[in-house]
C-alpha cells in the first residue's frame, strides 16, 4: 500500500515538473532539435544531408556529408542532436 502510494505521488510530481519545466525554456525539445539542425545545415554549405539538393539539382543522397560520415559533420536529423548541445543552446539563450 505504502509503495502504491509512492509510486502515485512520484507520477504527480512528474505530471506536475515537465509541463512547467517546458515553459521556463521557452521552446520545445523537438522545436529546439530543429533549430539545431537548421543551423547545423546553413553552416555547412552544399550537400549536407541525404534529403537536401546539389547545385545541379540533384539529391545528395549518397554524395551527402551525412553519409559519407566526414568529422564533426552536419546534423540532418533529430536522433542526431545531442542532448549536450541542446543544453548549450539553452545556456547561451538560442532556444
Amino acid at each position: 500500500m505504502r509503495r502504491a502510494a509512492g509510486l502515485v505521488a512520484l507520477g504527480a510530481l512528474i505530471a506536475s515538473w515537465t509541463p512547467a519545466d517546458a515553459q521556463r525554456r521557452g521552446v520545445s525539445d523537438d522545436e529546439l532539435r530543429r533549430t539545431i539542425i537548421n543551423d547545423s545545415i546553413a553552416r555547412w554549405g552544399d550537400c549536407p544531408c541525404p534529403y537536401s539538393y546539389a547545385w545541379n539539382g540533384r539529391q545528395c543522397a549518397e554524395n551527402s556529408a551525412y553519409m559519407k560520415r566526414v568529422p564533426n559533420g552536419p546534423y540532418c536529423y533529430p536522433q542526431d542532436v545531442p542532448h549536450w548541445l541542446m543544453n548549450q543552446y539553452r545556456r547561451e539563450g538560442r532556444g
